[in-house]
């Protein structure tokens, strides 16, 4: 046998084997099958030829047969022994067949099912493409939204809270703490923050009102209170709110923008004061009034009421003086080098907070260091004098609304029209003006 003969599988191999060993077997079996029979012979002839009597002959022909018996029983075991080894080994090889069958279905089974399962995967991966897409494109949104509300309350002038009822939790914005002078570390983020700082006459009727509105008595909270500022003062504002409800109606967070009303407060309570404190009021009464409110308005020591002496003008006349206080003479001046010239000249407030005495000769000279000047329109809107305040010191608080500031000019203008008004009266009737000063 040759080596490209050889069988290269180790069951095929088996199978050479065997039938190699089968092929051999008729002539080694036909050989221990006349064994029995040649012991018997042999037997026979021993015992004819060397035993005397008949006993040992006996013997002799026992002992053959039993040889021969015994021969014959090992060749039908050894006969036996290979056809249950042929049976098993050609069991095994079915059952190896009828695995190879089963294995065989199996993978049959699996890639018929590849094609189904492929796909399906296909159609999930597809799926789950487009949901991360559209997750994307929503965190995008949420990020553009997130900007631009960062930006809208960032540059907003309302300050934005949030409270969480159940916590007592609550965030201020930066915008909400600047409003009282506050820097970003100096409020905490309880709500108490928010109420330790109302005024204590406001405080009940803001929590009543609150109250109102998370009970649903009220679609939204809405209250003009007063919050303490950093420096110990007071500041007006309008906070807004609205209740974020579960599905019962329970309010569990509050959003609400308070917005800084300090200057239409004051504004108010100035219109109101000019409107009902100086109802009747005329001629110099009337500038007193006016200076010694002006003075308190931008806590100043020192404030006057002039009106312009020619056209164009060039000196101005004091029509009340309030300084340290109380009334102080009125006086004459001229107006070149001083901070009023340009009150008058330009039609326009002009006001220095410090550093006066570098711009203007005149103040350098009366060492005044801060100024405030409001020019006065007659009804045609020609300048017919000026209001106004100086320090000696710089102006460190902030001014008053311009609202404030234009109803304490639009008042003087009024007098100052009226008063000369008058005095083109007397003049057509033929009187002697009034004196200027008293």
């Amino acid at each position: 046998m040759t080596a490209e003969n050889l069988p290269t599988d180790v069951a095929e191999h088996k199978r050479f084997t065997d039938a190699e060993r089968a092929r051999s077997l008729p002539s080694l079996d036909a050989w221990l099958a006349l064994m029995p029979a040649v012991v018997m012979i042999l037997g026979v002839v021993a015992g004819s030829w060397l035993a005397q009597s008949w006993l040992v002959r006996l013997f002799v022909y026992a002992g053959a047969l039993a040889g021969a018996l015994a021969l014959a029983e090992w060749h039908l075991r050894r006969r036996l022994r290979f056809v249950v080894d042929e049976a098993r080994s050609l069991l095994e090889e079915d059952l190896g067949h009828h695995e190879r069958a089963r294995a065989s279905d199996r993978l049959a089974t699996l890639l018929a099912l590849q094609a189904p399962l492929e796909q399906q995967m296909k159609r999930e991966q597809s799926l789950l493409r487009a949901e991360a897409q559209r997750r994307t494109r929503a965190e995008e949104e949420l990020r553009g939204t997130e900007e631009r509300y960062t930006l809208a309350v960032g540059g907003a002038s309302d300050g934005m809270w949030e409270w969480s009822i159940g916590s007592d939790n609550a965030y201020f914005s930066p915008r909400w703490k600047s409003m009282l002078g506050c820097a970003e570390a100096e409020i905490g983020d309880r709500i108490d923050e928010w109420h330790s700082r109302i005024h204590p006459d406001d405080r009940a009727r803001v929590a009543q009102a609150l109250q109102a509105h998370l009970e649903g008595h009220t679609p939204r909270f809405e209250d003009e209170h007063r919050l303490r500022h950093k420096d110990g003062g007071w500041r007006w504002v309008l906070a807004r709110a609205a209740a974020v409800r579960h599905a019962s109606g329970r309010a569990y967070r509050v959003v609400g923008l308070n917005l800084d009303i300090s200057a239409r407060r004051q504004a108010q309570e100035v219109l109101v004061e000019l409107a009902d404190g100086m109802h009747g009021m005329q001629g110099e009464v009337a500038y007193t009034a006016l200076v010694r409110k002006f003075v308190s308005i931008l806590d100043m020591q020192e404030a006057f009421l002039c009106e312009c002496c020619d056209d164009p003008p060039t000196r101005v006349r004091m029509l009340a003086h309030w300084q340290g206080g109380e009334l102080a003479p009125c006086s004459e001046f001229d107006l070149t080098g001083t901070p009023c010239c340009e009150v008058v000249v330009s039609a326009k407030p002009v006001f220095a907070g410090s550093g006066a005495g570098e711009r203007w000769p005149a103040a350098r000279r009366d060492g005044v260091d801060s100024y405030l000047g409001l020019p006065c329109f007659d009804t045609k809107g020609n300048v017919i004098g000026h209001l106004a305040c100086i320090g000696r010191k710089p102006m460190l608080g902030e001014l008053p609304h311009d609202a404030v500031l234009r109803l304490f000019a639009v008042r003087a203008g009024v007098e100052m029209e009226r008063r000369i008004l008058e005095r083109l009266r007397e003049r057509s009737a033929g009187l002697p003006p009034a004196p200027v000063f008293r």
